[in-house]
């Protein structure tokens, strides 16, 4: 059985942290535009939603990867 190779779980914290300052200067951008900070909100909250998947999915790759390697 061929071991391959995993990609590195700092790749989906950047992805994740990516997805999040877009989504919020969304939300900033429609804040400026109609005055409403309901739209910060939302944009913190679809964020959060988005990102935290990813972000637990690294934690445990990382996680892993430390328990192997000591």
């Amino acid at each position: 059985m061929a071991l391959v190779e995993r990609p590195d779980p700092r790749k989906k914290l950047v992805i994740a942290a990516g997805i999040d300052l877009l989504i919020v200067a969304l939300g900033v951008a429609m804040f400026v535009a109609s005055g409403s900070m309901l739209w910060i909100l939302m944009a913190v909250a679809f964020g959060a939603v988005v990102s935290v998947p990813l972000i637990l999915s690294a934690m445990r790759e990382i996680r892993e990867q430390n328990n192997a390697s000591g």
